[in-house]
C-alpha cells in the first residue's frame, strides 16, 4: 500500500475512534516514534558512538536501562581510555571492560576523597612535651624523637606507647627489636637499649654546625653511615 493511502487509512481510523482509542494512541505514540539505537545497532557501531562521550556522561547513560548499562559496561576501549586520562598505567593484556570500569570508579572516588580531605584516617599520638624532630616507621611501629630529651616507640595500630626512654635531643632515629640509635643536635650519636632504657654506646667526633640528621644502613651492620657533612661512618665495636 502506498504511503499516501496508508495515511488516508490512518486518518479514517482516527476519525472513527472514540476517547478510549485516542487515549491509547496518545500513550503509545511516543514509544512508536522513538527507537533504542544502542539496543538495535550492531555492537561495534554502538562502541564507536560511545567513544565520543566523556566518562561522566557514560556513567549517566548507564542509568537509562539495563541494556544500556550492559552495552556501555562491555566497551573496553572507553574505560581503558578513561583510566589512561587519569594517569593510570594500562595493561593491554587485560581486556575485561568491567575491570577497567571498576578501576575508573575507584580512582575518581579516591580523587573525590582527596579533594574533600577524606582519603586518609588520622590519629594523634600524645606523649611528648616538646617538638618532635625525628620519625622512623618499620613493621607497624613508629619511633619518635623529641626536643623533650626522649624517644618513644608506638604501636601504630593501637596508638599505644610500647617503650619510652630518656635520650639526648633527637634529630634522627632508627631502631630494631633490641636497640635504638639516635642522632642528636649536639653532634653525637648514641645507642640505647629498649628494655632497660640504658645508653650502651656514645659516638663523638663530628664537628661544625648542624645536627646528625640521618642514620642509614641496617642496625645489624657494624657500620653506621650518618647524614653529616663529614660523611664518616662509625664502627659499633671500636666506636671509631
Amino acid at each position: 500500500m502506498p504511503w499516501k493511502q496508508k495515511n488516508e487509512t490512518l486518518d479514517h481510523l482516527i476519525s472513527l475512534s472514540g476517547a478510549v482509542q485516542l487515549r491509547h494512541l496518545s500513550n503509545n505514540l511516543e514509544t512508536l516514534l522513538k527507537r533504542d539505537f544502542l539496543k538495535l545497532l550492531p555492537l561495534e557501531l554502538s562502541f564507536y558512538l560511545l567513544k565520543w562521550l566523556d566518562p561522566q556522561t557514560l556513567l549517566t547513560c548507564c542509568l537509562v536501562s539495563k541494556q544500556w548499562n550492559k552495552v556501555i559496561s562491555a566497551c573496553t576501549e572507553v574505560w581503558q581510555t578513561a583510566c589512561k586520562n587519569l594517569g593510570w598505567q594500562i595493561d593491554d593484556s587485560v581486556q575485561d571492560a568491567l575491570h577497567w570500569k571498576k578501576v575508573y570508579l575507584k580512582a575518581i572516588l579516591r580523587m573525590k576523597q582527596l579533594e574533600d580531605h577524606e582519603a586518609f584516617e588520622t590519629s594523634s599520638l600524645i606523649g611528648h612535651s616538646a617538638r618532635v624532630y625525628a620519625l622512623y616507621y618499620k613493621d607497624g611501629l613508629l619511633c619518635t624523637g623529641s626536643d623533650d630529651l626522649s624517644a618513644k616507640l608506638w604501636d601504630v595500630s593501637t596508638g599505644q606507647c610500647v617503650y619510652g626512654i630518656q635520650t639526648h635531643t633527637c634529630a634522627a632515629v632508627k631502631f630494631d627489636e633490641q636497640k635504638l640509635v639516635t642522632g642528636s643536635f649536639d653532634n653525637t650519636v648514641a645507642c640505647w637499649e629498649w628494655s632497660s632504657g640504658a645508653r650502651t654506646q656514645h659516638f663523638r667526633g663530628h664537628t661544625g654546625a648542624g645536627p646528625i640528621s640521618n642514620i642509614a644502613s641496617s642496625l645489624k651492620s657494624s657500620l653506621i653511615p650518618l647524614g653529616r657533612v663529614s660523611h664518616s661512618p662509625w664502627c659499633f665495636p671500636s666506636k671509631r
